[in-house]
Parts: C-alpha cells; sequence; structure tokens
C-alpha cells in the first residue's frame, strides 16, 4: 500500500516543482530582459490582456489536474474496504484481547511479557512464548481498538498498521498482509512504565492454514470453558 501512495505522491511534488520552476524562470526572463518600463502601444493591449489571462488561468488548470489524482487517493486511503477478517483489539492494564466477530465469534488475550520474554522477543531465531493473533495473506483486515482506562496505540509499522485506542469511543482501520511470516510490533503510546512489554504480533498464514488455526483455537477455548464450568 505504502509503494503506489509513495510514487503517487512524488509525481504530485515533482509536477508542482516543475511548475514552479517554469514561472520562475519566464518570471526571471521578464524581470532582466526589460531594461525599462515601457508602455505598450494600443493596439498591443488586447494580446497582453490575453497573455495575463493565461497567467492567471494556467495555474489554476495545472493545480486542477495535480489534484485529481492526490484527492483520489486521499479518499480511497480513508474508506475502508469490505473486510474478510474483522478483530476487535482491546487495550487493558498490561494486555491485549483479541476478539475475532466474524471468524467463529472467540476471544483471548495475549498478556504481557516478563523482561526474559521481552529479551527472547529481541532475538529473530527464538520464536516468541505467547498469544498472538494469526491473519490470511491477502486479506482485508478490519481493526476494532476499544481502550479501556488509557489511551493505547496499536502497531506494526512493517505492516503499515497503527490504530489508537482510546477510552469512550471505537476506532477502526484496516491493512491487508501481502507475504506470510511474523511481524512484531507494540504499543507505541505511553500508557505505562513498561508498555514496551505489552507486544503486538501478527502471523500472516495462507488461507487454509488460517481456517485450521480458528477451528482448533475454538476447540481449545471451548474446552477451557467447560472445565472451569
Amino acid at each position: 500500500m505504502t509503494g503506489p501512495n509513495s510514487l503517487l505522491l512524488w509525481i504530485v511534488v515533482g509536477g508542482f516543482a516543475a511548475i514552479c520552476l517554469f514561472i520562475a524562470g519566464l518570471l526571471a526572463r521578464v524581470v532582466f530582459g526589460r531594461k525599462a518600463v515601457v508602455r505598450p502601444p494600443a493596439e498591443r493591449v488586447l494580446p497582453q490582456t490575453r497573455r495575463d489571462l493565461l497567467w492567471t488561468v494556467a495555474p489554476l488548470l495545472a493545480f486542477a489536474l495535480v489534484s485529481v489524482p492526490l484527492i483520489r487517493n486521499l479518499y480511497w486511503r480513508d474508506t475502508a474496504p469490505a473486510a474478510d477478517v474483522t478483530i476487535t483489539v482491546t487495550g487493558r492494564m498490561w494486555y491485549w484481547t483479541y476478539e475475532y466477530s466474524n471468524a467463529g465469534n472467540f476471544s483471548f488475550s495475549a498478556p504481557m511479557l516478563s523482561r526474559t520474554a521481552g529479551e527472547e522477543l529481541a532475538d529473530s531465531s527464538s520464536p516468541p512464548a505467547y498469544d498472538h493473533i494469526t491473519i490470511p495473506v491477502g486479506k482485508t483486515v478490519r481493526i476494532v481498538a476499544v481502550g479501556t482506562n488509557v489511551i493505547y496505540s496499536w502497531a506494526i509499522p512493517a505492516l503499515g498498521a497503527r490504530i489508537q485506542a482510546v477510552p469512550g469511543w471505537s476506532n477502526r482501520s484496516w491493512f491487508r498482509a501481502t507475504r506470510e511470516g511474523r511481524y512484531y510490533g507494540r504499543c507505541s503510546e505511553l500508557c505505562g512504565l513498561p508498555h514496551s512489554f505489552k507486544p503486538v504480533e501478527v502471523e500472516v498464514v495462507s488461507q487454509p492454514r488460517f481456517d485450521s488455526w480458528a477451528a482448533g483455537l475454538r476447540a481449545k477455548l471451548a474446552a477451557a470453558t467447560a472445565r472451569q464450568l
């Protein structure tokens, strides 16, 4: 998502820069090319008026031309597509609660790391031993963030996903992972002293693996609930 947006932004910036340089060159030619201000003859008043009109209208047309793709890009950035998976992320002190509303309607919590686990997380060769969410590759994932007591920020920079969880209302965002693998983030808001040990982990898998994971986790949670009863 970030690649096409960045390319469009550079195209717009380059277009504005080219227009500004062109106008600056024409102004420099007019300023340094005239030795004195000469009143134009009557027969030249009409062509000069047309040139003045051209100087006024041309920048407006250029601005409209480059603003159309930019406005379109901003519109589609703020418009969320239809979601394949919806996950409600609840920020708590000091852990996350994840609820899959359209993939079996189950929820679980990802506890806060200990200092030892946090050190292990920095080593990519050792897999972390805490709960994480799993999503299918190439699918649109809608994130609904809710805060319970303070402001949290659920963020995964590698996926371009960041959303604030504010008490009192819910925020919505979405992302789409294009490659399988594990992606790591953390609470990027200073929600408390050990907030760096409140990590975020997303595992991106194929659709069959995601279906198998969801079915297995639902069965595991149902068995745990039955034992408590």
